[in-house]
């Protein structure tokens, strides 16, 4: 009976840890979701994502008044993400997609980039934050 009673506490416990241990899969969601909130000029939510740190240097009034992209970004989509061994930091590869409006053209002109972004977990039981470079 009491091997029974370790495989029901066990068998979760390993589960959760994995899930923790293996970020790519989070990390990509949250850096989707931050960006979606950043094109929809939701800064207060897109301000949740980073880290303590940058909260506390930077007040969201700061924040909102230092964004700048709002408009011209299009488009964002996460490519890949790949977390370090430590399991603690992650790189996400976001294609950014900016639209600008040129003199003499009927659409805007789209161009895209692919920027680097780096997230982190503060501690054991954290979620995954963006840290601004």
């Amino acid at each position: 009976m009491s091997s029974r009673f370790d495989w029901v506490i066990v068998l979760p416990l390993c589960w959760m840890l994995t899930a923790c241990v293996s970020g790519e899969t989070t990390v990509k969601q949250a850096a989707q979701q931050r960006w979606n909130a950043l094109l929809a000029g939701d800064l207060q939510q897109a301000y949740q994502y980073y880290t303590d740190a940058f909260k506390q240097t930077v007040p969201l009034e700061h924040f909102r008044n230092s964004v700048q992209g709002i408009g011209l970004w299009s488009k964002a989509q996460v490519q890949k993400v790949s977390c370090d061994t430590s399991g603690s930091q992650c790189k996400a590869e976001v294609e950014v997609t900016v639209a600008m409006k040129m003199r003499g053209l009927p659409k805007p002109v789209e161009t895209s980039d692919v920027i680097q972004e780096t997230w982190t977990k503060e501690g054991e039981f954290s979620d995954w934050r963006y840290v601004k470079k």
